[in-house]
């Protein structure tokens, strides 16, 4: 089993020490909770949720979360729910604790008003299957934040430093990416190298370090992949 801290009550005093932190952290202003991907329950949430929100820590379940979203960001906040899985989907178990996945929507408080959080979910366990198990979320306020953009959806590459393009989660070059699209389309080697005036050696080459850059032994199961 691989986990990111040793037990959920680690993450009280981390969160209080500001040890676990990701990019937009902030103290006072936001807290974390534990998820449980295969009971879909929330394990542990820090004590900061109430001081945010007003709500009462006993009361906080998966569906009180999902309860207290604006009813106008429900369906934007389920679309990255599925951008999320997709992309962890994507990568091996090794890679997945790299990356912290990034979005906006509003909740409600105890009193009534709405607030804008920024949701950050990072790996925190996974089994001895090598399936996600636990979930760390971090929750912050974001205080001068008026509207969303259409899509704020977001991957930070925690081992790189730097954010990269979901939509290009292999970090493919311009030519890989036409090469994939042509091979989705079914043309062959050959075909490819005429389509684009290259030889059939480099797109072998080419071939090569796509599966290589997204760990996978062939065309079909990154075809695949990539169609979530």
């Amino acid at each position: 089993m691989n986990t990111l801290v040793k037990n959920a009550f680690d993450i009280e005093r981390l969160h209080s020490k500001g040890t676990l932190k990701a990019p937009y952290q902030k103290k006072d202003k936001n807290y974390m909770y534990i998820y449980d991907n295969q009971k879909n329950t929330i394990q542990y949430i820090t004590s900061s949720f109430t001081r945010l929100t007003g709500h009462p820590q006993r009361e906080v379940t998966r569906l009180f979360l999902d309860n207290i979203i604006h009813e106008d960001d429900l369906s934007y906040f389920y679309k990255c729910e599925e951008k999320s899985i997709n992309f962890m989907n994507q990568h091996s178990f090794e890679d997945i604790f790299n990356y912290i996945l990034i979005y906006t929507y509003r909740i409600k408080t105890l009193k009534g008003n709405f607030i804008r959080i920024l949701q950050e979910s990072q790996a925190l366990e996974i089994d001895y299957n090598g399936a996600l198990s636990k979930t760390l979320i971090t929750h912050k306020e974001i205080e001068d934040y008026v509207s969303r953009p259409f899509d704020d959806f977001k991957i930070y590459d925690k081992s790189q430093h730097t954010y990269i393009d979901h939509n290009n989660c292999y970090n493919l070059t311009k030519r890989e990416i036409e090469i994939v699209t042509l091979i989705k389309k079914g043309l062959s080697s050959l075909q490819i190298s005429e389509s684009l005036n290259i030889s059939n050696n480099t797109v072998r080459t080419h071939r090569k370090n796509i599966l290589s850059k997204s760990n996978c032994n062939s065309f079909i199961e990154l075809v695949k992949k990539l169609s979530y």
